[in-house]
């Protein structure tokens, strides 16, 4: 499993590198309006489907506590970030509200269930911060594509690092991770071979 996260790490290291590639490109700005939020739900979808099709992606995914995946969550107090850049005049208000205030309660609540005691309670809380936050996403990403829509150039800033990271890279990673959560907590299996590689990892899962 240590071989199946480093090559889960390497692809996310690449991934991030080529989001950022794009930012300093500037080539957010040169999709049509529509394209951009069509082209997040594509790398969410895709990325979500592969940590249950592919083999050692989700070896790699069921190798994980749920408190690394918590721990990851923590960038999105990033949140304050939104905040700060609205009271610069580079942000829209309506974005910078949303998406960061809803990143701030998603960090939080990643933050709280880092330290809450393991049970049936937890897995609960879980859940429903899993829902809580993937919607927050969503929003922010609608928000945005709206936005970008109705009033051309007032998301410029997206296009550009660091921000680019975002809907490139951060935002499909954080979907993807708050829907395999669920879909764990829910106790789906894709295949028989895969509830049977789940049941050795189970424990693993939601160990301290």
């Amino acid at each position: 499993m240590k071989t199946s996260c480093a090559r889960l790490a390497a692809l996310l290291l690449v991934w991030g590198l080529a989001a950022s590639f794009a930012g300093a490109y500037h080539l957010l700005a040169h999709l049509p309006p529509r394209m951009a939020p069509l082209l997040i739900a594509g790398l969410s979808i895709s990325f979500s489907i592969s940590l249950v099709a592919v083999g050692w992606l989700r070896e790699a995914m069921a190798s994980l506590s749920v408190r690394v995946i918590l721990a990851v969550h923590l960038v999105r107090f990033a949140g304050f970030y939104f905040l700060w850049l609205n009271s610069e005049g580079r942000l829209p208000l309506e974005f910078a509200q949303r998406a960061g205030w809803g990143d701030i309660v998603a960090a939080s609540g990643a933050l709280a269930l880092l330290f809450w005691p393991e049970g049936s309670r937890f897995r609960s809380v879980l859940f429903w911060w899993n829902i809580i936050g993937a919607t927050d996403l969503l929003l922010a990403v609608g928000t945005a594509g709206w936005l970008n829509a109705t009033r051309p150039g007032s998301m410029i800033e997206i296009s550009q690092l660091p921000l680019t990271l975002v809907p490139l890279w951060a935002v499909p990673v954080l979907l993807s991770s708050h829907i395999y959560l669920i879909r764990r907590s829910l106790g789906g299996r894709c295949s028989s071979g895969t509830q049977a590689l789940s049941d050795r990892v189970e424990p693993a899962l939601f160990s301290e």
